[in-house]
């Protein structure tokens, strides 16, 4: 029995993707901080769409975790690993704190790369997919979200090189990244409620959290690596590396 592997599920877009996923018949093992929460959303899910949901508690803020989440999943038959966990600070560098901001790169970069390359060692000879959730943000710089959109650049870069490289020597996993723009979500208003309300006055569109994740599927279902939203009139679309190769 497979399963598809989602972390940060308990809120925002990684919750939406569970749902998602499991309406369209994929069993599931919910991984977050809130294992309270995760149980009823597990509750909610088996309940609604007849799939089997398992959870693991983890905080992926702390590196080591990411470790041992992964051997938590060595029983699993995984077909595809989501890491959606992560988190932002919208703030001038200079009034952003720094244990927030290393506690950031710890789990935007350090874990999502553990995960990555466990999986990625294990997986590489399967028909299984990698998806990494970044941003627009790991396409562009943006003031006010210097280290955000820095752990996102390294994800954008990491995850396409990737692909790169699996698609060089014939295997048939999949590494993906999806790039959302703005979404209303907890994200957001944890991040910082000043930017927000810029956001708000900017003209952007909100998605909400269900549209990502039918944006999700649509990447999971395409052969194409990146998924992203187009921020001059917020469609999505699919298509392959944006990064060019180069190769020695």
């Amino acid at each position: 029995m497979s399963h598809v592997v989602i972390t940060g599920a308990s809120s925002g877009i990684g919750k939406s993707i569970a749902y998602t996923f499991a309406a369209k018949g994929h069993n599931l093992v919910l991984t977050a901080r809130r294992v309270g929460v995760l149980e009823e959303i597990k509750q909610d899910i088996e309940a609604t769409h007849g799939v089997q949901v398992d959870v693991l508690g983890a905080d992926l803020s702390v590196v080591e975790n990411a470790g041992t989440l992964y051997e938590d999943l060595s029983g699993y038959e995984i077909t595809a690993l989501i890491n959606n966990a992560g988190f932002g600070n919208f703030n001038m560098l200079w009034d952003v704190e720094i244990p927030r901001m290393m506690n950031m790169i710890d789990l935007n970069i350090k874990s999502l790369s553990t995960l990555s390359m466990l999986f990625t060692k294990d997986y590489k000879d399967n028909d299984a997919q990698l998806i990494n959730v970044a941003s627009v943000g790991g396409y562009m710089t943006m003031p006010s979200a210097a280290t955000y959109v820095a752990t996102k650049f390294y994800v954008s870069a990491f995850t396409e090189s990737l692909a790169q490289e699996l698609k060089a020597v014939g295997s048939p996993m999949k590494a993906k990244i999806l790039a959302p723009g703005p979404v209303e979500t907890e994200f957001i208003d944890q991040a910082n409620k000043t930017a927000k309300q810029e956001m708000d006055g900017s003209g952007f569109t909100f998605h909400s959290a269900d549209q990502m994740a039918d944006f999700t599927y649509q990447l999971f279902e395409s052969d194409d690596v990146v998924g992203i939203v187009d921020m001059s009139d917020m469609s999505f679309n699919t298509r392959d590396v944006i990064h060019p190769a180069f190769v020695l």
